[in-house]
């Protein structure tokens, strides 16, 4: 699945496949769905805020991955706090990493 989001002014392309699984264990050193299980463990307090940010732009630093050759850090480097300030384009961010990695956000509860 392939999708452009915008991330401070920026668009930044993203896809998802099996690959992803792999790429993001090589580059880390830890599981995709581990990391995720990790954020919905975690009670919404500003403690864990840290946690929240590293893994949610390792995700999308991977997703992105196919289309850029800069490292982690050369990627995050083009961030500044800023981006941090905007809770909505982050939320909107997880939705849209959500519905890539095969979750169902915005979408009812099947019972």
């Amino acid at each position: 699945m392939e999708k452009t989001i915008n991330l401070r002014g920026e668009d930044l392309k993203l896809r998802s496949s099996l690959f992803t699984i792999i790429s993001y264990r090589s580059v880390f050193g830890t599981e995709l769905f581990s990391d995720i299980k990790k954020l919905e463990n975690l009670n919404k307090n500003e403690s864990d805020a840290a946690l929240v940010i590293d893994i949610l732009f390792r995700i999308i630093y991977i997703l992105h991955k196919p289309y850029t050759k800069k490292s982690y850090d050369e990627f995050l480097m083009d961030f500044d706090f800023s981006v941090l300030s905007d809770v909505k384009e982050l939320e909107n961010i997880s939705n849209t990493i959500t519905i890539m990695l095969g979750g169902n956000e915005g979408k009812e509860d099947p019972k």
